[in-house]
């Protein structure tokens, strides 16, 4: 059976949460405003995260064919190859 203090915790858990979302976001915000460098490092950061997901993006779709194929076995191959056993 479940405690009566269990319940009273989860139905304030969103409260809570939204609570904390909203101090961090006032606190990024003021911080935002004065150009403090931990914001400059932040942003280097997140330009550095989209430029490396973009580059890993583009090389995908250049060589995610490729580098499928070296995984994947063709079903050309594996039709004429007999099943190896664990003597072999």
């Amino acid at each position: 059976m479940a405690e009566p203090w269990a319940g009273q915790f989860l139905h304030a858990l969103p409260a809570t949460v939204l609570g904390a979302l909203g101090t961090l976001g006032s606190e990024f915000l003021r911080e935002w405003e004065t150009q403090d460098m931990r914001v400059t490092l932040f942003k280097l950061l997140l330009l550095w995260l989209v430029l490396s997901l973009l580059g890993i993006q583009l090389a995908w779709g250049f060589y995610g064919n490729t580098v499928t194929g070296l995984y994947h076995r063709p079903e050309e191959m594996a039709a004429n190859e007999a099943l190896k056993t664990h003597r072999e």
